[in-house]
């Protein structure tokens, strides 16, 4: 007795099999993988994300005490350091209230004061931590990655470079330039050394023009000071608002779906 070929439908069995399989393999979600200092870390990579919380902490604090800064400008400029508060501490110093020098040293210790953690960051995390801060800046990111991979003697000197130019007003971000400098092993103290310099440098120079222009500073930061709070809370409301109703939307997509 011969072999019977099997029936058409017989044949087509293992195809459908194959084409529901393909068809699934889609709808699946595939969880996005942790950077290895997250899924696997050790006691330094927990220090240093412990440090991570407590910056992103710290910034949130300061939020709504950015309207008592601005009368403040000893405490502004140690706690801040940034070139708003070399602007707001100049004017105060050209009509007697504090000294310029004293308010130029403490704005090198308010900018540089998280610069050793995100040096140390980049030199222990590497390529990861830079993906992970340069995610929602794709133009930055594809940059930096092309200058990484064909391995350019430039990005060396544009890293130095682009010291001075993050303590300016722009997009360079001062965190992410000294997480690189520690990926690319440029020595802790080679890179203190430069920002402290780009520091005097671009918060003298703000705080010349706070000086030169210190009476009209000081009735801007009157205007600003007068209002900035109740802004400031608003800001805030808004942001949990916000939160709270992309929570309650997701949740009823979550009970539609099931």
């Amino acid at each position: 007795m011969l072999p019977q070929d099997p029936s058409p439908k017989d044949r087509d069995a293992p195809a459908d099999a194959a084409m529901t399989t393909a068809s699934a393999a889609p709808a699946e979600k595939q969880e996005p993988e942790l950077p290895d200092f997250l899924e696997n870390p050790d006691r330094t990579d927990k220090l240093l994300f412990a440090a991570l919380l407590l910056m992103g902490l710290w910034s949130l604090a300061l939020i709504p005490l950015r309207a008592w800064l601005l009368s403040h400008p000893l405490a502004y400029t140690l706690m801040v350091g940034g070139y708003t508060s070399a602007v707001v501490s100049g004017a105060n110093a050209s009509v007697g209230n504090g000294h310029w020098l004293v308010f130029l040293l403490c704005t090198v210790v308010g900018a540089v004061k998280f610069m050793p953690i995100y040096w140390a960051m980049g030199r222990k995390w590497g390529l990861e931590f830079i993906d992970m801060s340069l995610q929602y800046m794709p133009r930055a990111h594809r940059v930096f990655r092309r200058a990484v991979d064909s391995e350019s003697p430039r990005l060396l000197a544009g890293t130095v470079a682009l010291i001075p130019v993050a303590y300016l007003p722009g997009p360079v971000p001062g965190t992410v330039v000294n997480a690189v400098a520690g990926l690319l092993r440029i020595r802790f103290w080679v890179m203190l050394a430069i920002n402290v310099a780009s520091i005097l440098v671009v918060n003298g120079l703000m705080m010349w023009l706070g000086y030169s222009f210190g009476d009209q500073v000081l009735d801007v930061v009157e205007v600003v000071n007068r209002y900035l709070l109740w802004i400031t809370l608003g800001l805030l409301a808004l942001m949990i608002f916000r939160a709270w109703w992309r929570n309650r939307k997701k949740a009823e997509a979550g009970e539609r779906g099931k």
